[in-house]
């Protein structure tokens, strides 16, 4: 349980570390956050100031030579007010007279139930008054029935009851400045509820936005550590699990900060703020507030837990179903070549049932905890509201206080609801992001510490003991030693699996030698800056790779080269007439898996690839496999031109492509058997010659 708590804290502090380039927005999401909830938070205030001040406008009434008793008296212990108290009630009411009149929040503020015992041992009225402000609208009702006020200068009191009795329109003067304030409080509550839309809507805009561009840097250090990775990490990942972090995993990160994070400060505050507000109003309400949220905070902590693991459990499966699907459609024409839909519909099934049951068993958690915690929360009001009841039934309390009480109660739960509505999120990202921050955790790349650069390229390339192996114990390069003249054209041949791709692999740094070293223009290829030593060693394999986009993109690829340049490059390699007879030309798409292109075609626009990034030196690896002999003697046409003054190395199984190379290389079991040139191979009488002659034998029957 700690190593889950302290993972998932791990994993919220990485992922709050991404919002460091938002400083500034993240401050103006809480500057509006504060503001939208302190305005919120002051509208059950201002209702309680109405109702009490104003629309149930009473004073009470205090014999002044009473408090002054208080006041003189040594043994206050057992009066109802020591002489401090008494002192401030003389100094806060309004004094008609031997009379004092203060408002009953006043003499709660002292203690609870005061009024009431003043009332029962008399020195405090039973009956309520209301003060006023004379003006000239109420002279003439003073002047018609003054035995009903009193008088203190300007100011004028008026038993309760006896307002009551009035009629509507005497009643109406009377309270103007009740009137008055009633007018400003509307304007003072549409301000309030003005401010909180205003500011939400900020508070919500800049939280989307802050969420998406996260979301956007996650992505793209998501990518390029992927893409920095070595051929032997990704050889073993599934695609689709990589998808599946990159896009799912991601999206869910994205959720975390638009909604559950700033739901939470927002709750957080608003809560603490309802506190707050309910301790200035009553300490006793407060009290059973705080006490009524222990069991559904128990049961938060209970749950929390058992959600992060479903919500795990629903990721990892989500990935699996992903990497499957990912799979089965790219090798479709396989499936269906062998008949196979059958059994891999039920694999499929198979992994979406245990899909579907993480799926359940998360929703099972949330239909019994979400539930339990609306319990609590409607039980706790329903309680506080009965508990409130009975203080204003005693004079405990005012209307006022009770109604901002329950306005406040309510806004005190919904966040706890709220709460367990977005906890079913964090987890999801607390899961989401173990899974993202994994992946990123994962690093085999190949390092790049150059310090050499690259100026100028020869093209002298030597091997020295090269030593390599994919897999521990079953070496594929033992010992390899060979020297490439800059500008000339070496051929390797070879049996299947005795390492000519190797060579190939190991010389753009796909892979690294596990002994040895390799040497380019007397420079260890590991002291030079990866993406430099790859611009000037370029590759052509045999399994084309075509983007999705342009055929002139593909041809670019990233360069910012002008349509004369690309189709000079397509010229050279013998792809411009075949381009141009497609609908589109060079803006033809390119399919999914470049399906629209044959596999011809596909070759050709890579040897246009190569020339149009002009590397100084070229690695053909079974380049011509699939193109036919007619295209084949075009492409030879433009091979001459493009490997003039270049070091090229060729990897070839049909040998009749190699004959012109200045040198052929003859790999067996990781080593070079025999080196020379065609004629001198063939004289030998030895690996290559046979190599030859099957080759031969098998185009003649072939023919």
């Amino acid at each position: 349980m700690h190593k889950k708590i302290q993972r998932s804290t791990t994993v919220l502090g990485r992922l709050l570390s991404y919002l460091s380039p938002y400083r500034t927005m993240v401050a103006l999401t809480l500057v509006a956050l504060l503001l939208a909830t302190a305005a919120e938070l002051t509208l059950p205030v201002v209702i309680k100031r109405t109702l009490d001040e104003h629309v149930l406008n009473s004073q009470l009434r205090l014999e002044v030579s009473t408090l002054k008793e208080f006041l003189n008296s040594s043994t206050f212990e057992e009066q109802p007010l020591s002489p401090q108290e008494a002192q401030a009630l003389l100094q806060d009411g309004e004094l008609f007279g031997s009379s004092l009149f203060l408002p009953p929040s006043r003499l709660l503020e002292i203690g609870g139930e005061l009024a009431q015992q003043g009332r029962e041992e008399g020195w405090i009225d039973a009956m309520n008054w209301h003060l006023f402000t004379s003006s000239p609208e109420t002279a003439a009702i003073e002047e018609s029935q003054p035995q009903l006020f009193l008088s203190q200068g300007d100011r004028r009191a008026i038993l309760s009851s006896e307002l009551s009795k009035l009629p509507p329109e005497v009643r109406r003067q009377l309270r103007q400045e009740d009137l008055s304030w009633l007018s400003k409080a509307s304007l003072l509550y549409l301000g309030l509820l003005a401010t909180v839309l205003i500011f939400t809507f900020a508070q919500v805009y800049a939280a989307s936005w802050i969420g998406q561009r996260v979301m956007a840097d996650l992505r793209q250090g998501l990518l390029g550590h992927v893409m920095g990775q070595s051929l032997s990490y990704l050889g073993r990942t599934p695609v689709g699990s990589l998808v599946s972090r990159v896009a799912n995993d991601v999206e869910t990160i994205n959720e975390f900060f638009t909604n559950v994070t700033v739901s939470f400060l927002r709750d957080g505050a608003v809560m603490i703020g309802v506190v707050t507000v309910l301790f200035a109003l009553d300490s006793r309400l407060a009290l059973v507030a705080l006490i009524a949220l222990i069991p559904a905070l128990f049961l938060i902590v209970f749950f929390r837990s058992r959600m992060l693991e479903s919500f795990r459990k629903v990721r990892e499966r989500v990935s699996a179903v992903n990497t499957y699907l990912s799979e089965r459609i790219s090798g479709m024409a396989t499936l269906q070549l062998f008949t196979a839909q059958k059994r891999s519909r039920q694999e499929f099934q198979e992994k979406s049932d245990d899909l579907l049951d993480a799926e359940l068993g998360q929703m099972r958690i949330m239909a019994v905890f979400r539930p339990i915690i609306d319990l609590i929360s409607s039980t706790a009001v329903a309680l506080i509201i009965w508990y409130a009841a009975g203080l204003g039934e005693r004079n405990v309390i005012t209307l006022g206080v009770l109604i901002a009480f329950v306005e406040l109660l309510q806004k005190f739960f919904q966040p706890v609801s709220d709460i367990a509505e977005k906890f079913n999120i964090l987890q999801s990202a607390m899961a989401g992001g173990e899974r993202i921050f994994k992946l990123m955790d994962e690093s085999e790349k190949i390092p790049d510490e150059g310090t050499h650069p690259l100026t100028t390229v020869q093209g002298n390339l030597q091997f020295e003991s090269v030593h390599f192996s994919y897999v521990p114990g079953e070496p594929v390069l033992k010992g390899l030693n060979f020297s490439i003249p800059a500008g000339s054209t070496v051929a390797i041949v070879g049996a299947t699996g005795s390492g000519k791709t190797t060579i190939a692999n190991l010389l753009t740094r796909l892979w690294d030698p596990s002994q040895g070293r390799i040497l380019l223009d007397g420079k260890d290829l590991t002291t030079l800056p990866l993406s430099q030593l790859r611009q000037a060693i370029q590759p052509v394999q045999q399994d084309v790779f075509l983007f999705a986009g342009t055929i002139a993109e593909n041809i670019a690829l990233g360069l910012p080269l002008d349509d004369q340049a690309i189709q000079n490059a397509a010229r050279l390699a013998r792809a411009h007439e075949f381009i141009q007879s497609l609908p589109q030309g060079y803006a033809t798409p390119v399919a999914e898996n470049a399906s629209n292109l044959s596999a011809g075609q596909r070759q050709l626009i890579a040897f246009a690839r190569i020339i149009a990034h002009d590397p100084a030196l070229i690695i053909l690896d079974e380049a011509t496999a699939n193109v036919d002999t007619a295209t084949e003697h075009l492409l030879q046409e433009g091979l001459e031109t493009l490997l003039e003054h270049r070091t090229a190395l060729v990897i070839a199984h049909r040998l009749s492509t190699i004959r012109q190379a200045n040198l052929i290389m003859v790999l067996g079991h990781g080593q070079v058997v025999e080196s020379g040139t065609h004629e001198e191979l063939m004289a030998l009488n030895g690996s290559y010659r046979r190599l030859y002659e099957i080759q031969f034998a098998e185009e003649e029957t072939t023919s």
